[in-house]
C-alpha cells in the first residue's frame, strides 16, 4: 500500500514537472503570454510544497515499516555487523595507508584475515571485506568525479554534482535548523571544488566577468533540488537562504546513487 502510493507520488511528480516544463517553452514559443505561464508556476508551487509534506509522512511511515520488517526478519542485527566490520575494517586499512613501510607484522597479518573475511549479502555473491572497503572509500569521494556519473531519479536524470549539493545540505542542516545561508553554502562548495576555481571553464567566466563557474555549477544543482520539492529558496531581508523541506528526500536520492554505484549485493554499505 505505501509503496503503491510512492509509486503514484513519483509519476505524479514526473507529470507535474513534464507540464511546466511545457508551459516554459510554450511561453517562450508565444504559445502563452507571460501571465498565464506565471499562473501554471504558480501552480505548479503550491503543488510542489503540497507534495513536499506529502512526501516527508510518506517516507517516515517507510522508513518505520522497513525498520519493522527488519526486526522481524532479524536483518537489523546482521546490518549492525556488517556496518561494525566495515568500519573496523576501514580504520585498520587508514592506518596501514597512514604507516606504509612501517607495518608490523602483527598490523600485516590481521589486515590480511580482515581482507579475506566474506561479505555477508542475501545472494552469497561471494565478496569480500577488502570489496567493500573500497566501495566504502570510493562513495567517500565526491560523486561528481565517477565516471558516467549520473542515475535516474523519479524519472529525471541526476548527476554525481547534485548528489554532491545533496550531500553539503544534509551535513550543514538539520530537522532542528533547516535553513542555511546560501553565502555558506557557497563558500563551503567552492571549499569542496577547488578544481572548479581552475578550470578552464572558469577562466572564461572570470574573462567575461560572467561571476564564478563554481556558484554558477552550484546554482544548477540546487535548481534541480528544487524542482524536485526537496529544497526551497528564500530570502530574509538582504540575506539569501536555502531551507531543506523533504529531509526524506535528499537522504533517498544519496542511498539511490549509493544503491546504483556501490552496493554489493544486499549490503548497505
Amino acid at each position: 500500500m505505501l509503496k503503491s502510493l510512492d509509486a503514484r507520488a513519483a509519476e505524479r511528480s514526473v507529470r507535474e514537472r513534464d507540464a511546466i516544463k511545457l508551459a516554459e517553452h510554450q511561453r517562450d514559443a508565444g504559445l502563452i503570454t507571460h501571465a498565464e505561464y506565471a499562473d501554471h508556476y504558480r501552480q505548479f508551487t503550491t503543488w510542489r510544497k503540497r507534495a513536499s509534506r506529502f512526501n516527508t509522512v510518506l517516507h517516515q511511515y517507510l522508513d518505520l515499516t522497513a525498520d519493522r520488517v527488519r526486526r522481524v526478519h532479524h536483518d537489523s542485527v546482521a546490518e549492525s555487523l556488517r556496518s561494525t566490520l566495515l568500519a573496523l575494517a576501514v580504520a585498520v586499512d587508514d592506518h596501514r595507508q597512514a604507516h606504509a613501510g612501517e607495518e608490523s607484522l602483527a598490523d600485516t597479518a590481521l589486515w590480511a584475515r580482515l581482507r579475506l573475511l566474506p561479505w555477508p549479502t542475501a545472494d552469497d555473491a561471494g565478496h569480500r571485506l577488502v570489496d567493500a572497503v573500497a566501495a566504502e572509500r570510493s562513495r567517500r569521494t565526491a560523486a561528481r568525479h565517477h565516471e558516467n556519473s549520473s542515475i535516474q531519479y523519479q524519472g529525471s536524470h541526476v548527476t554525481g554534482e547534485n548528489v554532491d549539493v545533496a550531500d553539503l545540505l544534509l551535513e550543514i542542516t538539520d530537522n532542528a535548523e533547516p535553513t542555511c545561508d546560501r553565502s555558506q553554502l557557497v563558500e563551503l562548495w567552492k571549499q569542496r571544488t577547488p578544481d572548479l576555481l581552475e578550470s578552464d571553464a572558469a577562466k572564461v567566466a572570470a574573462s567575461t566577468k560572467k561571476g564564478s563557474y563554481a556558484t554558477y555549477r552550484l546554482r544548477r544543482s540546487l535548481t534541480f533540488l528544487e524542482s524536485h520539492g526537496m529544497i526551497e529558496r528564500n530570502a530574509e531581508g538582504d540575506t539569501a537562504k536555502v531551507t531543506v523541506i523533504n529531509r526524506n528526500a535528499l537522504l533517498s536520492l544519496r542511498r539511490q546513487w549509493d544503491v546504483a554505484r556501490f552496493a554489493l549485493g544486499d549490503a548497505e554499505l
